[in-house]
């Protein structure tokens, strides 16, 4: 079953605007009103596999509603107008898998929502969505090839044991490229990476020199799925 998203906002300045951006990404999305009784009616309609709401403080009931839809295997991001960890704590203790401060932007809040669902089919966009976000230059023809060699790697981690040219291969071919050009834009990519601090932010300060490809996509491939979006 494809994602389906519910965003508890329907006003054309935020819901309506984050519901358009994420079908665009492919993810039905509807909206409602944030009023906790619409929200609880459409919960129990079903269908939903994610749910974005806003809130100012952790009301008892909002809380429930949250733990509600967790114990059901739904995804709840919360948009939180406060950065006081106290909340931000009790929204993630009632099972929200994400808390975002507001005002964030459409792109940041949907992107990280993008990263955290459970979405297989979609995996080479949201490792794109990850490596733009993180400041990996998206204009470098190594943006692309190292989504791909990365996505390669996640399916079957075994990949990077055997050596890179069967990586390089067939990310060429994805590309219609060859296998050198291939291993020289990831080097390129590498580099201006280690020069404008995206590896050192990504690997928490243990890269920080010029990568071998080997390093820079088990850099990617591990933050990937072990950095915290919270």
């Amino acid at each position: 079953m494809a994602t389906k998203l519910l965003i508890c906002d329907n006003t054309a300045a935020l819901g309506r605007v984050i519901a358009r951006k994420f079908m665009n990404m492919g993810i039905p999305s509807d909206c409602c009103r944030d009023s906790l009784s619409v929200m609880e009616n459409c919960l129990q309609s079903g269908g939903y596999k994610g749910i974005v709401l806003f809130a100012f403080r952790p009301d008892e009931r909002l809380l429930s509603f949250i733990a509600s839809a967790a114990s059901r295997g739904i995804s709840v991001f919360a948009g939180l107008y406060t950065s006081l960890g106290s909340i931000r704590r009790a929204f993630l203790q009632a099972g929200a898998v994400q808390c975002v401060t507001m005002p964030c932007s459409v792109n940041t809040l949907c992107n990280r929502v993008m990263l955290r669902l459970d979405y297989p089919a979609e995996l080479l966009p949201r490792i794109e969505l990850f490596l733009e976000e993180t400041g990996f230059p998206r204009r470098l023809s190594g943006f692309c090839c190292l989504a791909k060699a990365c996505e390669l790697c996640i399916r079957a981690p075994e990949r990077l044991w055997g050596g890179m040219s069967g990586i390089y291969a067939e990310t060429a071919e994805c590309f219609s490229n060859t296998s050198s050009s291939v291993e020289r834009s990831l080097r390129l990519l590498g580099e201006a990476a280690g020069k404008n601090g995206t590896l050192s932010g990504l690997t928490d300060c243990q890269i920080t020199q010029k990568p071998t490809n080997t390093e820079l996509i088990c850099a990617v491939c591990d933050a990937f799925f072990r950095k915290p979006y919270k």
